[in-house]
């Protein structure tokens, strides 16, 4: 922001410095875009149809899309949105109090991720969030499902349960799917392709809320007490393209980050990317 919006070199550096803890990391990563800002002023702009012929820009979007589509269709917003109904689909009678910790926690671990991903990688920390999701839903589906088939009193371990895996999945959530697509998709695109690529990606986003948001309430009607495996489910598939597709971006220039999505592309079947 500071050098391309503001065209702030030192200042730039100055925090670049500060986050890397290295002037030398800080000038090369200031020289990447120096270069990347040089070239795009003298190249044309990307078109949308070249996101389709291409095969880098195509895997490229395909990643930039499909790591939108991991965070929302986690079922994030559900949970934020329906918490308390929630808690209490697990035998939770303060369900008002375990919604406003899980809020809480949320948004202080937003704040924790941001240190993280420099420190171990954004590809590092997308993996073990998705991991840790998938292992928080198990808990929260196994709790609703023995309080569903035994109703209140039964089972009394359900409630704590659902909150502390409420809790781990709001956590994994935040310091990795929560961040990482939006930082990963600057980062893999060139200054010609960002900003179409970004103005998709940023499409997909909130189509998928809108989707969590507008059939949860009729999914969990249909499915319930295996509303939270299906999403789980999801996730699953997130872990799974993650692993397979997804470079780490942390402290490499554009271009060696797409040579590296380049030789992917090139290892799959023309009529996959």
């Amino acid at each position: 922001w500071l050098y391309y919006n503001k065209e702030r070199e030192d200042l730039a550096k100055n925090a670049l410095t500060k986050l890397r803890k290295s002037r030398e990391a800080a000038e090369e990563e200031i020289e990447a875009m120096i270069k990347e800002r040089t070239a795009g002023t003298s190249s044309v702009m990307v078109t949308y149809g070249q996101f389709l012929t291409n095969p880098t820009l195509r895997l490229s979007l395909l990643i930039g899309v499909v790591l939108q589509c991991a965070q929302q269709l986690s079922g994030i917003n559900a949970i934020l949105n329906y918490a308390p109904a929630i808690f209490k689909d697990a035998g939770e009678s303060n369900a008002d109090l375990a919604t406003i910790s899980v809020g809480a926690i949320f948004n202080l671990m937003t704040f924790v991720s941001v240190p993280l991903m420099d420190k171990l990688g954004r590809r590092t920390l997308m993996l073990a969030g998705l991991a840790l999701m998938v292992v928080s839903y198990v808990g929260v589906g196994v709790s609703q499902y023995y309080h569903h088939i035994a109703g209140e009193g039964e089972y009394h371990w359900t409630s704590p349960v659902a909150i502390l895996t409420l809790i781990t999945f709001v956590i994994s959530f935040a310091i990795g799917p929560g961040s990482i697509p939006w930082l990963i998709v600057g980062e893999i695109f060139t200054a010609e392709a960002r900003g179409k690529a970004s103005s998709i990606c940023v499409g997909v986003n909130w189509v998928c809320n809108l989707i969590v948001c507008f059939t949860y309430d009729k999914l969990n009607a249909a499915i319930q007490p295996y509303t939270f495996f299906f999403y789980m489910g999801i996730v699953v598939i997130s872990f799974i393209f993650t692993l397979l597709f997804v470079p780490e971006t942390r402290q490499k220039p554009v271009d060696q980050i797409n040579r590296e999505i380049s030789e992917q592309a090139l290892k799959c079947p023309p009529t996959v990317f």
